[in-house]
């Protein structure tokens, strides 16, 4: 039931062998002032005590959702689509997107949805603070002004510092549901800024950070800070990845947008793959 006067929030967090890092993110979610929020996991049959330690805590407080096991998806990616297409958003105001290593800030969501009401967007994402075990700690600066078609290739930040309407992510839901292009795009967070933006909606960079951005050797793509960082971002480029990645955008945005040039750029970049 919704807390009187406040925001109602879902909060999608996919999991994999998380089992150290858990118990103080979802406590940095929980904790999280002025909404009203339900946090849904979804595992990718992890084998560290994750789903155990999960169980636990979803025991503990009822705000906490663990999803059905389902066959292995095998990435992230996957497992936030299992997300976005199996929980019924239609009750919430907001969905957010969450990794299961990082620290919230306090203010997180609530700043988000006063940024997203002040400028009716249809979602938010923000700069976020890398640490490193060691205890250094750098600033990841995505806040940088947008442009006309960037939405192509590149997301507006880190995945897990969005914050959607319902409007958003059940539109997303639509294109992962009819679109095989949308489905076999790696990148959530790329797929769901694209979709955004190919409708002529706004959306916003917070050049706040809203997170510590946990940085380790399973982080699937990381603050890109470094030399082996850039090689293999550059690997992933000469091995035609990132085209293929390019391709499919493309086509999950010509089945939405009716803007004349817009169009045209795509018809070149669907035929990278």
């Amino acid at each position: 039931m919704k807390q009187q006067g406040k925001t109602k929030i879902a909060v999608l967090m996919a999991t994999y062998n998380g089992f150290n890092w858990l118990p103080g993110q979802v406590n940095s979610i929980l904790n999280q002032v002025d909404v009203d929020l339900t946090l849904y996991i979804s595992d990718d049959g992890s084998s560290d005590g994750t789903c155990e330690i999960i169980t636990k805590m979803a025991a503990d407080d009822p705000r906490i959702v663990l999803l059905p096991k389902v066959k292995r998806m095998g990435s992230a990616g996957k497992n936030f689509y299992r997300l976005i297409c199996d929980v019924n958003v239609s009750s919430f105001d907001y969905i957010a997107f969450a990794d299961q290593d990082d620290v919230w800030s306090l203010y997180k969501l609530s700043r988000h949805i006063d940024l997203i009401q002040g400028s009716n967007a249809e979602a938010v994402s923000s700069n976020v603070l890398a640490f490193w075990p060691d205890g250094s700690q750098k600033l990841i600066d995505k806040s940088q002004p947008q442009k006309s078609y960037d939405f192509l290739f590149e997301s507006a930040g880190p995945g897990c510092t969005f914050l959607m309407t319902s409007w958003l992510v059940v539109e997303v839901r639509r294109q992962l549901t009819n679109d095989s292009a949308a489905r076999d795009v790696t990148m959530h967070d790329w797929l769901t800024y694209s979709i955004c933006r190919a409708h002529g909606k706004s959306w916003l960079i917070d050049a706040v950070p809203s997170i510590l951005y946990r940085q380790h050797r399973n982080n699937v793509i990381g603050a890109n800070s470094g030399l082996k960082a850039i090689l293999a971002r550059l690997n992933k480029i000469n091995n035609g990845w990132y085209r293929h990645e390019v391709a499919l955008i493309a086509r999950v945005v010509a089945s939405i947008s009716s803007d004349r040039k817009l169009l045209r750029v795509n018809r070149s970049l669907i035929g990278l793959s």
